[in-house]
């Protein structure tokens, strides 16, 4: 019974095995020089067959694997398969970039791989240690990642920084685990919410929620818990903080998502303004930190900041719209970052470092077709109508209303304005201002075409919200 019941496991759980092999199989490559020029191919493939394997064993019904340890349901798979498409394309975006400067090696790779299966763990996880090793094995190798530039010391400083504030915030979740395993008497995250819906919610057990949902805001870089974050995307190198940037944020909003579903605590008093405050001040120091940032990749590490504060909001609408607004969000938000990113990226591949704002001057001139998917990607972010961003933020908006919350609308709703001047001044650089450019050669029409999949799809889920609204919505119930 033992033997089946693994063997049934490990056939449900393909995806993440093949892709376990493959990082290994990937970073041995990295040793052979006839092999080596294949990395990007053997990684593409690699990602796909794990695609191939979801889609063989996506399961009609929730299952549990490995002694109820992982769960797979139609949560789980959807979430990742958005991570598999960001994943895609930043990993198509970032071809050029890692070969001009000679970071093409099969530890980048295949660190790239684990990190994606570490999210995936996470993402899956229903018991305490298996999600802790998630969180343990994505950031060991975002760590290694971010630091892949041994040349640069403003890659070394930010994975040191990184690598400190990381082991803070997972040894505060692990406190706080450590404390919910000893009230509850499981390791079961479903145990651990069925016993605050059938027991009266002590201090203890609030003050352990409390540890576990600060280490997240540190994870999600919600103020005053994102000192890490400006560091690290100035410092890694741009697929890395691509990376960053969206990934691992699915992956911690299915974290909330797992503790928080059916449990009383959302209902708390205290919790619940705990989750208040820290979204409300992470959009006021993101939006007036944003204003200052000379930098285009710190101005949006600020921006992720804010935006992190609207997900920390829009976990308030669990209680009568379940996690749909948060979840929406988030997706929205992800997918609009991995656009601005992947763009930085492709404009940088031409042995030029995209760095401050001003290097904008005159991009439309020299490739229009750039500058207009890159102002579609900002517009979203800083929720302009016409695209996905204003929709996400309205519905978080609409919820703060509903729930009374009038005079927290307002301050988020002028921090959002505030916000337009720094979103609107790159668009200003790139359309309005004169300048020698470095865009002289942007070749590579697939490329175009990848860049240009997220900009569409920004539009077209503001024209039809409601199909992925609504499945959202049905998922999550």
């Amino acid at each position: 019974m033992i033997i089946q019941n693994t063997i049934y496991s490990m056939i449900n759980y393909a995806p993440e095995i093949s892709l376990s092999i493959m990082a290994m199989i990937i970073l041995l490559s990295g040793t052979f020089k006839l092999l080596k020029k294949y990395l990007f191919l053997i990684t593409f493939f690699s990602v796909f067959l794990a695609l191939f394997f979801s889609f063989i064993y996506y399961p009609n019904e929730q299952i549990y694997l490995f002694n109820s340890s992982l769960v797979k349901n139609s949560v789980t798979e959807f979430f990742k398969y958005v991570c598999y498409f960001l994943f895609l394309i930043q990993l198509s975006i970032s071809k050029e970039y890692i070969e001009t400067r000679n970071l093409n090696s099969g530890e980048y790779y295949s660190l790239l791989v684990f990190a994606l299966i570490g999210c995936f763990i996470i993402i899956s996880s229903n018991n305490l240690i298996a999600l802790f090793l998630g969180i343990e094995l994505s950031s060991l190798s975002l760590y290694s990642l971010i630091a892949l530039n041994r040349v640069s010391l403003i890659s070394t400083e930010a994975a040191i920084k990184y690598f400190v504030l990381s082991i803070i915030a997972s040894a505060i979740i692990l406190f706080g685990f450590s404390y919910l395993y000893g009230i509850a008497g499981s390791l079961l995250i479903y145990d651990i919410v069925l016993y605050s819906n059938i027991n009266e919610i002590t201090n203890l057990y609030l003050f352990s929620y409390i540890l576990i949902f600060i280490g997240v805001a540190f994870k999600f870089a919600v103020a005053p818990f994102h000192m890490w974050l400006p560091d690290v995307y100035e410092g890694a190198p741009l697929p890395v903080a691509n990376f960053i940037a969206s990934i691992p944020k699915v992956a911690f909003f299915v974290f909330a998502f797992r503790f928080l579903n059916e449990s009383s605590i959302i209902n708390n008093e205290n919790f619940y303004k705990l989750i208040l405050i820290l979204g409300v001040f992470s959009v006021f120091i993101g939006n007036i930190f944003a204003l200052a940032q000379k930098k285009i990749m710190r101005m949006l590490a600020y921006s992720g900041v804010a935006n992190s504060g609207f997900i920390f909001l829009a976990l308030l609408a669990a209680t009568e719209y379940n996690f749909s607004v948060a979840a929406f969000y988030v997706v929205s938000y992800s997918i609009a970052t991995v656009s601005a990113i992947s763009l930085i990226t492709y404009i940088s591949s031409n042995k030029f470092d995209l760095v401050y704002i001003k290097d904008l001057k005159g991009m439309s001139s020299r490739s229009g077709y750039i500058s207009l998917l890159f102002m579609v990607t900002l517009l979203s972010t800083a929720g302009i109508p016409l695209t996905v961003g204003f929709y996400a933020k309205y519905l978080v908006l609409d919820m703060l209303i509903e729930k009374e919350l009038v005079f927290t609308a307002i301050i988020v709703i002028l921090m959002t304005v505030v916000g337009l001047y720094y979103y609107l001044r790159v668009i200003w650089f790139m359309f309005f201002e004169q300048g020698m450019n470095s865009i002289i050669n942007t070749k590579g029409s697939l490329f175009k075409f990848m860049l240009s999949v997220i900009p569409a799809l920004i539009v077209l889920i503001f024209l039809f919200p409601d199909l992925i609204l609504q499945y959202i919505f049905s998922i999550l119930t």
